[in-house]
């Protein structure tokens, strides 16, 4: 039976992509896997992903066939390819060779299955470790550069970016609604009231904006589970304090190493003053930050949470319940309602709500009714526990009766051999052949 091979490829940002091209890179693997006689079951690539990076399509493409048990050996151009983190490369690989699949390295001569490649394999998961952070440093530092004279890659909501200039120009329609958003918000319509007028206005959203003019679906939280673009609380806030509409850019606001994120201290940020066209006034947008300050209520860290949150789940649309503090006789409480209707209103779903109290005393009843349920279990062991007790002085007595008789009938079965051995009863010897 023919091997059976799987080609993998993979081109990330800082390849030269003459020299590793995916299509190269499978021609590679193909003419060695035709020239030792393999049988081709399958083949993926990864395109502009990075090697420290373990989470691809491609990847796990052939991880799902390797568990099926289709693959018998994986064939890269070299082990860059695989990856260049040093210690997941050096698990997969072992994760591979558990399955009974090997990897070839065509260009480096290298066989997983091959113990004198095993120092070439460390030695290649050194180096390529080393060369992915040493080029991580390089493009971060050339990225604050370019930050620092001012990069945008995406502009925000109100603006578009000529690809063919790199000039940013406003884009009419949501420049319009982040107008809207700022003249409602100084008439004293709170961020839920405007996301509401807004989605009854069928004023467009950041993502179905970006949705459009990149020709692709839009990423699935932006949407709601009917496909709708909504506006939200969130979005609203985010473009209230978005000071891009001024004018002004803000860059190095944060940094992401090795998918962990680093905010920024404001006295470090890129300022770029004048840099965007100008949407909101400066003033308007520093009386809107004064009344976002002086509504805003910071939480208690000393406040409990809410013992229900998150728990919750509306069985309409299927949307979780939020915690809401209301006002009534003057007296407080806590209720939950359904997250779409609360931002969304009644168009979206009905108004569901609970009190607090009213969970607490479901919860309440069906803690009694298991504690019921465990005490009666309870008195069924104890009671078990009492009748064992009674017979076990009875029981140990019969046992102990028992072993004396076992041991009496051995010392009588012994007596009696030797009794025979004296006597000349009992012969060793084999007996003769007839």
């Amino acid at each position: 039976m023919a091997m059976r091979g799987w080609l993998y490829a993979r081109l990330s940002n800082d390849d030269d992509p003459a020299q590793n091209s995916l299509q190269n890179q499978q021609e590679i693997c193909r003419a060695f896997a035709e020239k030792s006689g393999w049988t081709i079951v399958g083949s993926s690539a990864d395109n502009n992903i990075s090697g420290m990076n373990f989470s691809r399509r491609g990847l796990d493409m052939l991880t799902a066939a390797v568990q099926a048990k289709q693959v018998d050996a994986v064939l890269v151009k070299d082990l860059s390819r695989l990856g260049r983190h040093r210690t997941q490369t050096a698990l997969f690989i072992d994760f591979l060779r558990q399955q009974q699949v090997r990897v070839i390295s065509v260009t480096e001569g290298v066989d997983t299955f091959c113990e004198e490649d095993d120092l070439m394999i460390g030695v290649r998961g050194l180096m390529n470790d080393y060369y992915a952070k040493d080029i991580g440093k390089k493009i971060r530092a050339g990225y604050r550069q370019k930050q620092k004279e001012g990069l945008v890659i995406t502009p925000p909501f109100g603006y578009w970016k000529d690809r063919n200039t790199n000039q940013i120009l406003v884009q009419q329609e949501a420049a319009e609604t982040v107008q809207l958003i700022y003249a409602l918000y100084l008439q004293g319509c709170g961020q839920k009231e405007i996301a509401r007028k807004l989605n009854s206005l069928g004023r467009k959203t950041p993502a179905q904006i970006r949705t459009e003019r990149l020709g692709y679906d839009s990423q699935k939280p932006h949407k709601t589970r009917d496909g709708q673009f909504l506006w939200t609380y969130a979005s609203v806030k985010n473009i209230l304090v978005e000071e891009a509409y001024t004018g002004v850019l803000n860059n190095h606001r944060r940094e992401y190493n090795n998918g962990k994120t680093k905010h920024i201290d404001k006295t470090d940020w890129y300022r770029h003053e004048g840099f965007f066209p100008v949407i909101i006034g400066k003033q308007e947008w520093e009386q809107v930050q004064r009344l976002l300050k002086q509504q805003a209520h910071p939480a208690n860290g000393n406040q409990a949470k809410h013992r229900y949150a998150g728990l919750l789940t509306c069985r309409d649309c299927g949307d979780s319940f939020i915690p809401m503090i209301r006002y009534w006789n003057g007296s407080q409480r806590v209720e939950y309602v359904c997250r779409r209707y609360h931002r969304n209103g009644k168009s979206h779903c009905s108004s569901h709500r609970i009190h607090e109290e009213i969970l607490d005393k479901a919860v309440w009843n069906y803690t009694e009714k298991l504690r019921e349920q465990y005490s009666a279990e309870l008195k069924k062991v104890t009671q078990l526990q009492k009748q064992w007790a009674l017979r076990k002085p009875v029981l140990d007595a019969h046992c102990l009766t028992l072993q004396k008789e076992i041991q009496k009938r051995e010392q009588e079965i012994d007596e009696l051999v030797m009794e025979k051995l004296k006597n000349g009863e009992c012969s060793t010897r084999q007996p003769d052949s007839i």
